[in-house]
């Protein structure tokens, strides 16, 4: 029996039901708030550097925590723009952030190679891991959150989104812990703060895409 299309169109629709469209607002106040927290814990527990509890301001610090706070905010804009697929929607604007990031660890590994190779590098082992180990923890709640964001929209390219949630994410806890790590050396900061972003970029690519399926 053959049916009309309008009735095949009714029986399609009858049980959807509206749903709340996603706000880009919603979702960067989400990331940001969730970015003050975590940065407010770490300076809760670790302290604030003394130099800028004091007043006092480091060039290449100011140099490399505005960067990795420009990469973080030019990639969470990115997420939030992804989880509301547009016909025509640019999302490559976060990679000339990645580009200038990037010149820290370059420059690390150029310093560092210059003061002796692998000596240099490996020195001051013991505090870059805690850099690492901190600062990627202070990125799981940023991290958390854009995937919930996600979660609720309807991302294209869950593995592409979950490359730069990660990007995001791991930005926002380098910055938070550079608040408190009192090393101004582009060696440790190239090497070890750049080593967060891209293990969480690596843990988006692979976890995301599992969680954000539609």
């Amino acid at each position: 029996m053959q049916r009309s299309s309008e009735t095949l169109i009714a029986e399609l629709v009858g049980g959807l039901e509206p749903v709340k469209p996603l706000r880009f607002g919603a979702g960067m106040a989400l990331a940001l708030g969730s970015a003050t927290v975590a940065t407010l814990i770490v300076i809760a527990l670790f302290g604030l550097r003394a130099d800028l509890a004091a007043g006092v301001v480091n060039p290449m610090h100011l140099v490399s925590t505005g960067l990795y706070l420009g990469l973080a905010l030019a990639a969470t804009v990115t997420v939030v723009v992804m989880s509301r697929p547009q016909v025509g929607s640019d999302h490559s604007g976060w990679r000339w952030a990645a580009g200038m990031a990037g010149l820290l660890p370059l420059a690390g590994v150029i310093v560092g190679l210059s003061r002796g190779g692998q000596a240099a590098l490996a020195q001051g082992m013991d505090h870059g891991t805690d850099c690492f180990v901190i600062g990627g923890a202070a990125s799981l709640l940023v991290f958390a959150m854009l995937v919930l964001w996600l979660r609720r929209g309807a991302p294209t390219a869950p593995d592409r989104a979950g490359l730069v949630a990660g990007v995001a994410a791991g930005a926002f806890g380098t910055f938070a812990f550079s608040l408190h790590c009192p090393d101004n050396d582009i060696v440790h900061i190239g090497v070890w703060h750049s080593t967060v972003v891209l293990a969480m970029a690596g843990l988006g690519r692979i976890m995301v895409p599992r969680l954000i399926r539609w």
